[in-house]
């Protein structure tokens, strides 16, 4: 994938772009939830462009995955050990946080 500028991105970069995006997504769904469910259904916010899954979080468990802006709620076999570290695991969702060049762009796009 290349930026503006033709320069080609990192895999760190690619994959917390993505992971980004699908946060900025479920952040949305937060709000909605607000006003109509206790639970939602959240995308996996890993850096596969591909991925489709998704877990019911409540309002709690999202608001523990956002205490800081290099954590992530992904499928527990979509962690990638190189950039990341598992900080809980619940049943059908694990929270990871970035490390190294991908923790610095999550917190830049957070």
């Amino acid at each position: 994938m290349d930026n503006a500028d033709g320069a080609s991105r990192s895999r760190e970069e690619r994959i917390a772009l993505n992971e980004s995006l699908c946060r900025e997504l479920n952040r949305r769904k937060v709000l909605w939830m607000k006003t109509r469910l206790p639970t939602a259904n959240f995308r996996c916010e890993c850096g596969e462009l591909r991925c489709g899954r998704r877990f019911l979080l409540s309002e709690t468990e999202w608001k523990e995955v956002r205490s800081r802006p290099n954590r992530f709620a992904v499928a527990p076999e979509h962690i990638a050990p190189d950039v990341e570290s598992v900080v809980k695991e619940y049943p059908d969702f694990w929270i990871v946080e970035k490390q190294g060049e991908a923790e610095g762009i999550a917190e830049q796009l957070d």
